[in-house]
């Protein structure tokens, strides 16, 4: 088998797709919900919320990439979570008394809906099986934070980067034109505050992958050359 062409059966621990929250609803009541939801495209690098803030709604990401992000007193970056469509975040605004504990901002143009925090709180009120559904996202999430911060502690630096790139990659197929999955447009900065790392030390890890023949990098683009390898040495 090509070797870029290794199929995956499960998402990553870097990103997170959450499904579709409301999916549980009786079709009238879910058509009373989509009509409701207003969305709006978001260019990269868009701040939706900071700590502290106070939000009164809940965003649910359509298409785009969002990252879930904190910064240290000595403004060091880690970036928490990558969400993928369908995805919600905000879910802090579910209630008055808390807020946001992290910052959220789009990682590339983005179309994303808000639902008021009175409206989500009607639809959990109402059929048990969406309550738990949304505890089910929630406990998704809160699995995959913690799993991250297990690479974070016990896996090196070279095992991280690879899970990162198998993150941001479609790996599930080669595409009509025969190229090898790609990750576009992630700077070395932006990999090193999603694995927990320095930029410096990202660099000399790619150098390396290049090296061995894992990776190929034209202008913007890491194209991976050999998914079953850098699957190994992630550790899946």
């Amino acid at each position: 088998m090509d070797p870029t062409q290794r199929r995956v059966t499960s998402l990553p621990v870097y990103t997170v797709a959450d499904g579709d929250i409301f999916a549980m609803l009786p079709p009238d009541e879910r058509e009373l919900i989509e009509q409701k939801i207003r969305y709006a495209e978001y260019p990269a690098e868009y701040p939706f919320y900071s700590p502290e803030d106070a939000g009164d709604r809940i965003y649910i990401l359509r298409r785009g990439r969002v990252r879930l992000y904190k910064l240290s007193p000595e403004g060091r970056t880690l970036t928490l979570l990558v969400l993928e469509p369908l995805a919600v975040f905000g879910e802090m605004a579910l209630s008055e008394h808390w807020r946001h504990d992290s910052f959220a901002e789009s990682m590339s143009p983005c179309l994303i809906g808000t639902v008021p925090r009175n409206l989500v709180r009607q639809v959990l009120d109402r059929p048990p099986a969406v309550a738990m559904r949304f505890m089910e996202v929630m406990s998704s999430r809160l699995h995959a934070m913690e799993r991250k911060l297990a690479d974070i502690a016990f896996k090196s630096v070279p095992q991280r980067l690879a899970t990162v790139l198998l993150s941001l990659a479609d790996t599930r197929a080669v595409d009509e034109a025969g190229d090898p999955p790609a990750v576009v447009r992630y700077t070395h900065l932006q990999l090193a505050e999603m694995i927990g790392s320095y930029r410096e030390t990202v660099t000399k890890v790619i150098g390396e992958f290049r090296e061995t023949g894992l990776i190929r990098i034209e202008e913007d683009t890491i194209y991976l050359m050999n998914i079953s390898r850098l699957h190994d040495l992630a550790g899946r």
